[in-house]
């Protein structure tokens, strides 16, 4: 097969651009330190087969300047783009980035409509928009009311009064007046329930990151009034498993019962523990906070095996601003003793 000239030095041209690409992202696949314990590995593999997909493309470039061989220049260039093929399919298809993380599959890109707070009595949207409004003597008035709101009734996403005041209760750029609709509808008989913010979150995780002193007690409300410090997260987590657990909160937790045995459901981590955990995300305070309330390093046998080869693997990215971090260095000398 023979192309035109003119058509194939561009084509051939652009053919070795892509390879000269191709090789500086698998330089920097393969030199990539990020990710978690658990995918750590999984940058230099992909350099290392962009990098023998970029040879190949090139060795059928070199060879397909011989006469009588220009379809080897073009199965060259076509190979040498296919990873920008796939980059824009992953990028800009909500299809393609579905086949890296299925949660884009099962929650679709619609808008949400505004909520209409379409509680099925009238006292409870009249309190629903007390919440929101932060009109707390209004939602003091309509829980004294006989009858009064259905405590257990939800909105058209499922959220109940109780998820509502929730989360006006720790809302950012909030006070500590803010939670007072969570005090009164406790006071008034409220049972917290693990999908109380209806389908799509849970409960428990919305309180256990510790980004304000607000969250702190309204978790400490809610365990009171009979949340489960064992409750799972939306993805079937133990919560001290959970990404945001701020360490005032996991203290909280195991005080109030939490299990600190507790294993996670991922096939890849089954010997990890909440320790072990929260040591790959680099939380130093929290898996401190872990530590010191009883928590074991990990499920490894011999025990801190597991929890060594993390730390091991992740020891290269540590920055001298987290080896002055006291959470840090306290966490390190109590696994090192």
């Amino acid at each position: 097969m023979t192309a035109p000239f003119g058509v194939l030095r561009p084509l051939a041209l652009l053919g070795w651009l892509f390879v000269v690409v191709d090789l500086i992202g698998a330089a920097v696949m393969a030199t990539s330190r990020g990710g978690d314990a658990a995918t750590r590995g999984l940058g230099p593999s992909l350099g290392m087969a962009l990098a023998l997909l970029a040879a190949i493309a090139a060795a059928l470039l070199w060879i397909g300047r011989a006469p009588e061989r220009d379809l080897l220049v073009v199965l060259g260039a076509l190979l040498a783009a296919a990873p920008f093929a796939l980059g824009a399919v992953v990028t800009f298809s909500r299809q393609g980035l579905g086949l890296l993380y299925p949660s884009l599959r099962e929650r679709s890109g619609r808008r949400l409509p505004s909520p209409q707070y379409a509680f099925p009595d009238a006292a409870g949207r009249d309190a629903a928009l007390a919440i929101v409004m932060n009109d707390y003597a209004k939602l003091d008035t309509l829980l004294r009311a006989s009858p009064g709101p259905d405590l257990t009734a939800r909105d058209e996403r499922g959220v109940s009064l109780l998820g509502l005041a929730t989360n006006a209760a720790i809302m950012d750029g909030g006070t500590m007046r803010d939670l007072e609709g969570l005090k009164l509808l406790l006071a008034a008989g409220a049972k917290p329930r693990p999908d109380d913010l209806g389908p799509e979150e849970s409960l428990i995780e919305r309180v256990t990151s510790d980004r304000s002193e607000r969250e702190v007690m309204a978790l400490e409300w809610l365990l009171d009034a009979g949340l489960s410090p064992n409750t799972p997260t939306l993805d079937r987590e133990p919560a001290l498993f959970h990404p945001r657990l701020g360490p005032k909160a996991a203290r909280l937790l195991l005080a109030r019962g939490a299990d600190p045995m507790a294993r996670t459901a991922n096939g890849g981590r089954l010997d990890w523990s909440p320790v072990t955990y929260q040591a790959d995300l680099r939380r130093w305070a929290t898996a401190l906070a872990l530590l010191e309330g009883g928590v074991p390093v990990d499920h490894g046998t011999p025990p801190g095996s597991v929890l060594a080869r993390v730390l091991r693997n992740g020891q290269s990215g540590t920055t001298d601003q987290e080896r002055a971090d006291p959470a840090f260095r306290a966490f390190m000398a109590a696994v090192t003793r």
